[in-house]
């Protein structure tokens, strides 16, 4: 539902067009004049204004000029009797969305509302993904001086110069185990490339439902299937012009990879419900942390699309596999969430550091992460010691691959200090699915559960 504000002299109009307004499912304002509407605005915009041109005292074009000037994101309908290419080009100058010449036909005005809601909808989200990219610098470099992590920001530099004659970037597969920072890495290319002002929009294959993702990704038109109360774009769409980043593409259904093979080769997406292509130009940037090579050879996932994503491979490597990096991690990261909480950043004990150095880290950068802000606000002053890190100690974490996890008489070590069950449940999880090669049936029974039971707690600890 929007919030508009009509403004219109003549009252039998302006009394049909707000019923009208109503009737699908918005909020109407009706003034008489300009200034009436402008003092009303002034005490708090609304999401669209819809007003006459004639109007007794100050004209539509000047109260349009007068909120596009202070409230920029309003948007605006001009409507009038007088209408002339003139009229129609200045309106549009002055910020508005559309023209509606009058006697105004009512489905046309539906049309007309939703469309001008449904681009502002897409504008806001598009300025939301900028500023979250813009307001954490960190995510636009990779931090770190390993030789593994130096040869990735390499490779970030140079394939983020490439581009094609449409201004494409080359498509790209992002490679490497749970926590790695993929992620980041594809802001990384977004933000060194030259669609860097332009959108940057991540889709989760396996955070949205599957019955969903379809129409997050290609978008709707009403009436396209039940509760379809709206049209929609779709991120697919919302990322003509940038980057569009598909996070663990191996969890993408068989009939979605055939429509995303379409969307890779053609440039076009259709949104459910329309017989409409729409042209899109993005680069498309695919991550999984799983072997897709042999999920191509078990028949689970396109050759065709696999070869597609695939143009340029960049193996993340885990943060075992970083020498040096840790440390400089530990220490970016406690800055980080002592900034984040208004807090002092405590000092790092050289036991507890040693001990980080130690750990193998199977959760790889979110693991290291995300124990160091436990650590920090659960921590009682002065230095970061051994017991405020709460993971599982390391000489009892290199056994995750022999096999004995599924074990109920193993042994764990206090001597370290306290160990929460959390750290224990995370650690078996991740040894378990690395034992059975992801392949989460296995997994499920080398713990004794039910394979929904561990996707809950794979989806709990944020591990898949």
């Amino acid at each position: 539902m929007a919030d508009i504000i009509l403004v219109e002299d003549e009252e039998v109009l302006r009394r049909t067009l707000a019923r009208a307004l109503v009737k699908l499912g918005h909020q109407a304002r009706e003034f008489e004049t300009a200034e009436e509407a402008l003092a009303v605005i002034s005490e708090g915009p609304p999401d669209l204004l819809f007003t006459d041109n004639r109007l007794p005292g100050m004209s539509g074009m000047e109260l349009m000029a007068k909120v596009h000037e202070s409230w920029p994101d309003v948007v605006m309908i001009m409507m009038t009797a007088y209408g002339t290419v003139e009229d129609a080009v200045k309106a549009m100058r002055d910020g508005a969305a559309d023209y509606l010449r009058k006697p105004v036909d009512l489905h046309e005005l539906a049309l007309v509302i939703n469309r001008c809601l449904e681009g502002a909808g897409v504008r806001r989200e598009l300025e939301y993904y900028r500023e979250r990219d813009l307001s954490v610098p960190e995510q636009g470099g990779i931090i770190g001086r390993s030789p593994a992590i130096d040869h990735v920001r390499q490779l970030v530099t140079k394939l983020a110069g490439m581009k094609k004659a449409d201004g494409q970037g080359p498509t790209m597969l992002l490679a490497g185990e749970t926590g790695t920072g993929k992620g980041l890495v594809a802001r990384a290319v977004h933000n060194a490339s030259p669609r860097a002002e332009q959108a940057f929009i991540e889709v989760n294959c396996t955070a949205i439902p599957e019955n969903l993702l379809e129409a997050e990704l290609m978008g709707y038109e009403k009436g396209a299937f039940t509760d379809a109360n709206n049209s929609k774009t779709g991120l697919v769409e919302a990322s003509d012009g940038g980057t569009l980043f598909l996070d663990e593409i191996g969890h993408m259904p068989r009939p979605l990879q055939s429509k995303l093979l379409k969307i890779i080769d053609e440039k076009i997406v259709r949104r459910l419900g329309s017989t409409r292509d729409r042209k899109i130009n993005c680069t498309i940037v695919a991550a999984s942390h799983m072997d897709l090579e042999k999920k191509v050879a078990e028949g689970d996932f396109l050759e065709d699309l696999f070869h597609r994503i695939n143009v340029v491979n960049i193996k993340l490597p885990a943060l075992r596999e970083r020498e040096g990096d840790i440390e400089i991690l530990a220490l970016h990261f406690l800055k980080q969430h002592a900034t984040d909480y208004g807090m002092a950043t405590p000092r790092i004990s050289d036991d507890a550091m040693r001990a980080l150095l130690a750990y193998p880290w199977p959760g790889n950068i979110r693991e290291l992460s995300h124990t160091l802000e436990r650590a920090l606000v659960m921590h009682n002053g002065g230095d970061l010691e051994v017991q405020d890190l709460a993971f599982f100690p390391a000489a009892g974490a290199h056994k995750q691959n022999t096999g004995t996890v599924a074990t109920a008489d193993f042994e764990v070590d206090f001597s370290q200090g306290p160990i929460p069950l959390e750290a224990v449940e995370t650690n078996l999880l991740t040894s378990a699915m690395k034992y059975a090669d992801n392949n989460q049936v296995q997994a499920a029974k080398l713990l004794g559960m039910s394979r929904d039971t561990l996707r809950y707690r794979l989806d709990k600890h944020s591990l898949r």
